[in-house]
C-alpha cells in the first residue's frame, strides 16, 4: 500500500506540473466550492465539471478529496448518472414487484429484495447505479460475487468500464512504453481510451494501468468521455435563452424633485423607495415614512466572500419591523456568494425562514456581486455560474409563493455576468447611478432602477440607495404571465 501511494504521489506531483496528460484543456473560468480544490492546479477545472453535471458528489461539504483513491462504486455512480439514472429493468416495463400496495401477493414471510452484489445491500447509497451496471453488462464483479463498492479503482479497470459502455470498439495499438504491464484484458480498452483522448500516458509515455487512479484523475477522465459521448460543456445547465424586452420606458417621464427623488409620469404606476442594510445603522423609520417613501427593500443577510458562512443582517429585525410598523411595504434581498445552485438554495431557504410571518409585498431579491479582493471566493466567477446561482434562488422563492428578483448593474448585464435572457421569468432590479440622475440608457426591461447611492433621507444617518419600483405588484402578472408580456 505504501508503494501504491508513493506512485500515485509522484503521478499527481508529474500532472500537476504537466497539465495536459490526462487529454484535458480547461476552457472556462474555474469555479468549485471544495475548499480542499486548489483552483490553480490541472484537476480544478475537471472537477468543477463533474461538479457542475452532478457527475461526482463530494466526500463532506466542502471537500472532494482530489488525492484520495476513487472507488468502484463512485464510478459506477457516475456512469448512471450520464446515463440519466434509469429505472430498473422491472420498473420501466411496468412489472409490479410481489408484496406491493397494486399486487399483495407475497406474504410478511418473503424474502427482503436482494442487493445487487453480495456485498451491495439494497439499500445501498449506490446500489441502483450498481444494479444498473451490472444489468447492462457494464460490471460483473468478482469471482466470489462481491462487487468491491469501496475499493480502489485502477487506470486500466476505468478505461475498461468506458470502453464497455461503448461496446468495446476496436482502435489502433497506442504507445505506451509499459504496454506488457498492462492486463491482457485491458490493452484493448486502454488503446481506446488514448485514441479518443479520454487519458494518456505520463512524460514518460507510461500508462501506469495498475495504479489506482485518484479522484482528481477520475473526475478528468470522466469530464472527457461525457463531452466526448454525452456532448456535455463546462458550466451549469441553463434553460434556453428567450428574447429580452427592450427598455419600455419613456426618458422624458422621469421627474426629479427638488429632495433627488425620482417619479415617473407615464403608463406605469411609480413608488418610491429605499434599500437599507446594517450600515445604515439605527434608522427612524416615522421619520423615513414620513418623507413619503413607498417601501423599503431591506437587507436579509449575507454570505461571507471568504470562508462563505451565512449571516444574518445585524438590523434585520428592527429595520423590517419599524418599516411595516409605519406603513410601508417592504420587500427583502440577500447579498450572495454562492458558486453553486446548492448554495444558492441554502441561501434562498434561509431567507424564507428569517422572513416568516412578515408581510411581503415587494420581491425576495438574489443580489449577487462578485468580490474582485484577494482571498475572495466570487473572484473570476463567470456568468454561467451566477445566472445558474439565480435560477436556484428564484425558484425556491417562487415556490414559497413569494416573487424572486435578481439584481444587477448595465455593466454587468453587457459583460454577461448575469444572463438576462435565461432570467425573463423573473423581474429585474437595476442599479445605475447616472450622472445628474438622467434617465438610465439601459437598453434592457427592468422593473426596479436603484438610481443613486448617495441619496439623503430624514431618519436614515448618512448616505442611502434610493430606487424607484415601476410596478404594482399584486397585479404585476397576467394570467400567470410576466407582467411586461400582457394578456393572452
Amino acid at each position: 500500500m505504501t508503494h501504491r501511494r508513493e506512485i500515485r504521489r509522484k503521478l499527481t506531483a508529474g500532472l500537476t506540473a504537466l497539465g495536459l496528460s490526462l487529454a484535458l484543456t480547461p476552457v472556462q473560468a474555474v469555479t468549485t466550492t471544495y475548499r480542499d480544490v486548489d483552483n490553480s492546479l490541472w484537476y480544478a477545472a475537471p472537477i468543477a465539471f463533474c461538479q457542475q453535471h452532478g457527475l461526482m458528489d463530494g466526500t463532506g461539504r466542502a471537500a472532494f478529496a482530489p488525492e484520495e483513491p476513487m472507488d468502484r462504486a463512485v464510478l459506477a455512480e457516475a456512469l448512471y448518472r450520464l446515463a440519466g439514472s434509469p429505472l430498473p429493468q422491472e420498473e420501466e416495463t411496468g412489472e409490479l414487484a410481489e408484496g406491493s400496495e397494486e399486487n399483495p401477493e407475497a406474504g410478511p414471510d418473503d424474502a427482503p429484495e436482494e442487493g445487487p452484489f453480495s456485498d451491495v445491500a439494497a439499500d445501498h447509497p449506490y446500489a441502483p447505479a450498481i444494479r444498473w451496471a451490472k444489468e447492462t453488462g457494464i460490471v460483473s464483479g468478482y469471482a466470489d460475487g462481491a462487487f468491491g463498492p469501496e475499493d480502489p479503482i485502477t487506470r486500466e479497470q476505468i478505461a475498461a468500464l468506458l470502453w464497455n459502455v461503448q461496446g468495446r470498439p476496436e482502435a489502433e495499438e497506442a504507445p505506451f512504453t509499459d504496454r506488457a504491464e498492462i492486463s491482457p484484458w485491458a490493452l484493448p480498452a486502454l488503446d481506446w481510451a488514448y485514441d479518443l483522448g479520454l487519458l494518456s500516458g505520463d512524460l514518460e509515455g507510461r500508462a501506469l494501468p495498475q495504479n489506482d487512479a485518484s479522484r482528481a484523475e477520475g473526475a478528468a477522465i470522466l469530464t472527457n468521455y461525457a463531452k466526448k459521448f454525452h456532448g456535455l460543456q463546462p458550466g451549469w445547465p441553463l434553460p434556453a435563452a428567450q428574447t429580452v424586452k427592450p427598455n419600455p420606458y419613456d426618458p422624458e417621464g422621469f421627474r426629479l424633485d427638488e429632495r433627488g427623488y425620482l417619479s415617473y409620469v407615464g403608463t406605469s404606476p411609480s413608488y418610491r423607495g429605499v434599500d437599507v442594510s446594517d450600515h445604515q445603522k439605527e434608522i427612524d423609520w416615522a421619520k423615513v415614512a414620513a418623507t413619503g417613501m413607498d417601501f423599503a427593500m431591506i437587507r436579509a443577510g449575507y454570505r461571507g466572500y471568504t470562508a462563505g458562512d451565512i449571516y444574518k443582517d445585524a438590523q434585520f429585525e428592527a429595520n423590517i419591523q419599524g418599516a411595516l410598523s409605519n406603513g410601508m411595504e417592504v420587500g427583502v434581498y440577500f447579498f450572495s456568494q454562492a458558486l453553486t445552485p446548492a448554495e444558492a438554495e441554502e441561501e434562498a431557504y434561509q431567507v424564507l425562514e428569517w422572513i416568516q410571518g412578515y408581510p411581503i409585498a415587494y420581491p425576495v431579491v438574489f443580489d449577487w456581486e462578485e468580490q474582485d479582493k484577494e482571498g475572495s471566493r466570487t473572484r473570476g466567477a463567470d456568468g454561467n455560474t451566477v445566472t445558474a446561482c439565480a435560477l436556484a434562488f428564484c425558484k425556491v422563492i417562487q415556490d414559497a409563493g413569494y416573487t424572486p428578483m435578481t439584481y444587477g448593474s448595465p455593466n454587468k448585464i453587457y459583460r454577461e455576468k448575469l444572463l438576462l435572457d435565461r432570467l425573463q421569468d423573473y423581474p429585474f432590479w437595476l442599479a445605475h447611478y447616472t450622472i445628474d440622475t438622467a434617465p438610465t440608457s439601459f437598453r434592457y426591461s427592468y422593473q426596479m432602477w436603484q438610481y443613486s447611492s448617495t441619496g439623503s433621507v430624514d431618519g436614515i444617518q448618512g448616505n442611502v440607495d434610493l430606487d424607484i419600483c415601476l410596478v404594482y405588484w399584486p397585479t404585476w402578472k397576467t394570467g400567470g404571465r410576466p407582467w411586461w408580456i400582457g394578456p393572452v
